[in-house]
């Protein structure tokens, strides 16, 4: 069977969010990035989140949610800002006079958000060999239980035995993977591919984040050194998944 790489979205579609700008533009618009105040914010309906800086980027969470989303930035309409997820989706809109806007799957035509209080930055916890293996029995139990599907979640166990950094992040990768999975084989079309043709998820490090099929076993690749934004979130993993599959996608 042919060897299929996909790169997630965000490495294609942000390493250009620039080219388009003059240097004093891009300049300016990242100086405007000071606007958008880190800490807590809620919505009219419950949805409780907190946003903090992380580099260039954001660190989002979603209150009662496990995972930690990397948001890209990006410019919007009069001075405003958009914050993408990595399959390129939004996630957060800023307008040009701070109004924020958040994009949910309940929600998707947006919810008004505001800041409510301050906030503390995530960061990878710790997580022993036993406990690392005994979540990938329990990621495919859930995916066979809720899908129907027959994964097996697989790492190099020796290598991650005698390293809990790189331990905390190939956990860290693998909810993100199982949840990609669970959320892209909602869709019947998705699970009947993803049933027939894998079987194996394999986590690995590597220079970029990518899933790569050969046979049936998946290749899920994360960057260590580059911390949260190094592996893919759950949206950029089902977004990758339907354009490995040419089923779509939505966020």
């Amino acid at each position: 069977m042919p060897r299929r790489g996909f790169l997630f979205a965000a490495f294609l579609v942000f390493a250009g969010i620039g080219a388009g700008y003059a240097q004093e533009g891009a300049r300016l618009s990242f100086e405007r990035l000071g606007e958008l105040q880190t800490g807590t914010y809620s919505t009219s309906t419950g949805v409780s989140f907190s946003l903090d800086r992380y580099g260039d980027k954001y660190l989002m969470r979603v209150a009662g949610e496990p995972e930690i989303y990397v948001l890209y930035v990006d410019g919007g309409t009069l001075g405003g800002r958009v914050l993408k997820y990595d399959s390129g989706a939004t996630a957060i809109q800023v307008s040009g006079w701070g109004a924020l806007t958040i994009y949910t799957d309940a929600q998707p035509s947006g919810l008004p958000a505001e800041r409510t209080a301050g906030s503390t930055a995530p960061a990878v916890q710790p997580v022993s060999l036993s406990e690392m293996q005994g979540a990938a029995e329990d990621e495919s139990e859930h995916l066979a239980y809720v899908r129907g599907l027959h994964i097996a979640f697989d790492a190099d166990w020796s290598a991650l035995s005698g390293d809990p950094e790189l331990r905390a992040l190939a956990f860290d990768a693998m909810q993100n993977a199982a949840r990609g999975i669970d959320r892209f084989t909602a869709n019947p079309a998705a699970r009947q591919k993803m049933a027939a043709r894998v079987g194996v998820i394999h986590l690995a490090t590597g220079g970029k984040p990518t899933i790569d099929l050969v046979g049936k076993v998946l290749t899920v690749t994360f960057v260590p050194a580059h911390g949260f934004a190094g592996r893919a979130s759950s949206h950029g993993i089902a977004r990758a998944l339907g354009q490995m599959f040419s089923i779509p996608t939505a966020g």
